[in-house]
């Protein structure tokens, strides 16, 4: 694992170079948009230049005129903006195993379990039909990095590591010019996995009773430690607080070996071992357990079970906050472009089983907000579906380097800036079998069995859930998205052909951390 390195950010003196650049650049783009939008609200000279000799429009056509005039002379300050200032800090926030229905601002009525995402989505543009590739740490992590299917990275399991053909994330950005500095706290996350290559600082946290505030605390001392090279910043933040071995509310800890405390309020006592061992060992041990032998569950007790993944996620989000204010009080936030997200859900017998194994909603739809510099567009929501895969490209994109080839995902600041786009998908698949391939287009889910050919269909509208199975009333959908789903099959193991395989030897985990993972639902 590489050692050391301090992050470097840039100095007080070109933070407030940066400030006033910003200021020049809102003034600018202040006048430039009163230029074609007038006071009276009537499109100014630029606008009318753009309308067809002897055409005739209503005053809806009109008005959208004057918007997308608006918008477009927008975008174009914002660009001279961004290359005035120079490329942004960039944060990529990943909140491991966060369900998308349990973010506040996702969820709707009743009290949200996240105020502060909440209020960092007021900050910034949130996308509401993100998706994961697979409900994987490691495999969807590499997606994130590469803007490749896992399929044709390849990097889904504890002997594969990357090839290193296949650039990353963090080593475009260090190419061009960023400190790079990375702090994780999933085994899964191992820097030789290929996770570490690209950064100056790569740090996996001690495995264990690692939570939020600790990462916090170690990303803080980081910063604090800078030096003054003016190097932008690219910081990568791991958070594995929401995943199945649950928070015991109010002592800031993961119960892999739960105290007393965390047995009584699940109402229960170590020897009743409903969930835990008569060691201690909990939570996930249980769940798995429970599917392995199809053990029938009281409802209240599968409610119990998402209530205390729920006070893990309100204590993470406590800890987000935490981060933000920090990141205020350093000088790298206003400025910068913070990306938060989950690598995938968390399931509660939806579809029959708990952790994180199959290609339902509950595992791979993610919350995805994207706060940009100066918190422009604040407040804007995305509606079109789009994938982990476009990260990688969108972040290169914001920082002015071209993408890698090949490259499966698309940038996303178009779709930011409101410029239309072809109608875009999303691709997934199971956890470890590579059996049950799923494709959300438009308002439908396919969900494909790839051994017995069998299908199900949902209506995303109607059955946001995917509870009600269609397939036997829409043949026709059926054969349509069947078709598609498998010709990105096709198109994947050709990709995986033409590229560098990862390179596949000795196991990257010691015996000791995959029977740590094997412990919470990872490893069989």
């Amino acid at each position: 694992m590489p050692a050391g390195g301090a992050v470097i950010t840039a100095s007080a003196q070109k933070r407030r170079q940066s400030s006033r650049a910003s200021r020049r650049c809102a003034a600018d783009r202040a006048a430039r948009t009163e230029a074609v939008a007038t006071p009276t609200g009537r499109v100014g000279p630029a606008a009318r230049r753009a309308r067809l000799p002897g055409a005739r429009r209503s005053a809806a056509a009109w008005r959208s005129a004057r918007r997308s005039v608006v918008l477009a002379v927008a975008a174009v300050a914002l660009l001279s903006c961004a290359a005035e200032t120079g490329p942004p800090d960039i944060v990529l926030v990943s909140l491991d195993t966060l369900r998308r229905d349990h973010v506040g601002l996702d969820a709707g009525g009743g009290r949200s379990l996240t105020p502060a995402l909440d209020a960092l989505a007021a900050e910034s543009v949130v996308f509401d039909d993100a998706w994961a590739q697979v409900p994987f740490t490691l495999p969807s992590h590499m997606s994130i990095f590469t803007g490749l299917y896992p399929d044709v990275h390849g990097v889904d399991r504890k002997t594969a590591r990357l090839a290193a053909a296949v650039p990353t994330l963090p080593e475009l950005l260090r190419t061009a010019g960023y400190h790079t500095v990375g702090l994780v706290s999933n085994l899964w996350m191992e820097g030789d996995f290929g996770f570490a290559r690209g950064f100056d600082h790569y740090e996996r946290l001690p495995y264990g009773l690692v939570y939020a505030d600790r990462v916090n605390r170690r990303a803080f001392e980081l910063l604090d430690a800078r030096g003054d090279d003016g190097r932008p910043l690219f910081l990568f933040l791991h958070y594995i607080d929401p995943h199945s071995d649950f928070f015991k509310a109010g002592e800031n800890a993961l119960p892999y070996y739960a105290p007393a405390a965390f047995l009584e309020g699940l109402g229960v006592t170590p020897a009743s071992r409903e969930f835990c061992d008569p060691a201690g060992g909990c939570a996930t041990e249980f769940l798995i357990a429970a599917d392995r032998d199809s053990r029938p569950l009281p409802e209240a007790t599968v409610e119990r079970i998402a209530a205390l993944y729920g006070r893990g996620v309100a204590y993470l989000d406590g800890e987000i906050g935490e981060l933000v204010a920090g990141l205020r009080q350093r000088s790298l936030w206003d400025d910068s472009l913070v990306l938060v997200t989950s690598d995938h859900g968390e399931e509660f017998r939806e579809h029959g089983r708990f952790v994180h194994v199959q290609p339902y909603v509950e595992s791979l739809a993610v919350p995805l907000l994207i706060k940009l510099p100066r918190a422009q567009r604040a407040g804007t929501r995305v509606a079109a579906t789009v994938e982990t895969v476009d990260y990688l490209p969108t972040l290169l994109d914001a920082a002015g380097v071209p993408p890698p080839s090949p490259v499966q995902g698309r940038s996303l600041l178009p779709l930011v800036r409101g410029e239309p786009q072809p109608e875009r998908s999303a691709f997934g698949r199971d956890k470890l079998d590579r059996q049950r391939f799923a494709l959300r287009l438009g308002r439908s889910t396919l969900v494909h069995h790839l051994e017995t050919g069998r299908c199900e269909l949902y209506d995303r509208i109607d059955d946001p859930g995917e509870r009600l199975d269609i397939a036997n009333r829409r043949p026709q959908a059926v054969d349509a998205m069947r078709a598609t789903l498998l010709a990105i099959i096709d198109a994947n193991r050709a990709l995986a052909a033409k590229i560098a395989a990862p390179q596949v030897g000795a196991d990257v985990l010691t015996e000791d951390e995959a029977a740590k993972l094997r412990a919470i639902g990872y490893l069989e």
